[in-house]
């Protein structure tokens, strides 16, 4: 093998993967900005715009479907979270949804 050959796959795979490696890097900065959030309004917000990128990432085939499944199933439960939140702040009279008083009224 020409050793020119050799050196451009090599310089080739540390491109690759110095790419993938920000790529992930980036998903998980975004990951926990969005835990950073305080208003649950725009915590929401964020959590469906991943939500969606993710969904978009599987449907082109850039992650699979296992990868999609584990990381579906905690950004769901986050929506539902953040909406709970969401909703139980913004109910008149200070009453949450059971009923009950809340404590800062």
């Amino acid at each position: 093998m020409n050793p020119f050959y050799f050196l451009a796959a090599l310089v080739l795979a540390l491109v690759v993967a110095v790419i993938v490696a920000g790529v992930r890097g980036g998903a998980a900065e975004r990951r926990s900005m969005i835990g950073d959030r305080a208003d649950p309004a725009d915590r929401q917000q964020a959590l469906l715009a991943r939500l969606a990128d993710l969904e978009f990432e599987y449907q082109t085939g850039k992650i699979g479907e296992e990868e999609y499944r584990e990381l579906k199933s905690p950004l769901a439960k986050a929506v539902l979270q953040a909406r709970a939140e969401l909703e139980g702040s913004a109910s008149p009279g200070g009453v949450d949804r059971a009923g009950e008083r809340d404590s800062e009224t």
